[in-house]
């Protein structure tokens, strides 16, 4: 969930949402997705396994059923694996700037943030919050700025307080004060 919670494709998702009936074998069976995300182009039924079980046949056939009846549905079906989910550092900076997310912001956080960031090459984290400390701009803020998209940083590659942070491409400040 963390890793969907800071995806910007991801517009909502809801875990095990829903129960489908398919057959398999001749037989009616039940199954429970482990997630149904919407996306900004599709919806997926996401099914997180451990990467052993993959290649067991059960697990083949249903995962060959629910392609073919994802399809029918308009549903991308998609098995993510353990190994997928805990990729390093990139979900321990994940962890980390969600429990940034509830840091309060102000109007005008943002704008000292937008001046600041609008034309600046990519800095160190910590060398931008020594900079806007003294404006009022925390270190937690910053952080915040990143798990909204505000800001962006190399979360996949790098520690994210040993990373360099910029001006998110995606986002303007106009987005955030809808």
């Amino acid at each position: 969930m963390y890793l969907l919670e800071i995806d910007p494709d991801v517009v909502s998702y809801s875990s095990q949402p829903l129960k489908i009936s398919y057959t398999l074998n001749n037989q009616l069976r039940h199954y429970t997705p482990d997630f149904l995300v919407q996306r900004r182009s599709l919806q997926e039924l996401v099914e997180i396994k451990p990467e052993k079980w993959l290649k067991h046949d059960p697990n083949l056939q249903l995962f060959q059923s629910l392609t073919n009846l994802g399809q029918s549905q308009g549903w991308d079906f998609l098995v993510i694996t353990d190994k997928m989910i805990k990729k390093e550092p990139l979900l321990s900076n994940v962890k980390l700037l969600y429990r940034y997310a509830q840091i309060p912001l102000t109007l005008s956080h943002l704008i000292v943030c937008d001046r600041y960031f609008t034309n600046q090459p990519p800095i160190p984290l910590l060398t931008a919050q020594k900079h806007l400390q003294p404006q009022g701009v925390s270190h937690a803020m910053l952080l915040k700025l990143i798990f909204l998209g505000f800001l962006e940083a190399d979360l996949k590659n790098q520690p994210i307080n040993e990373g360099q942070i910029s001006l998110s491409s995606r986002k303007i400040v106009g987005e955030f004060l809808k």
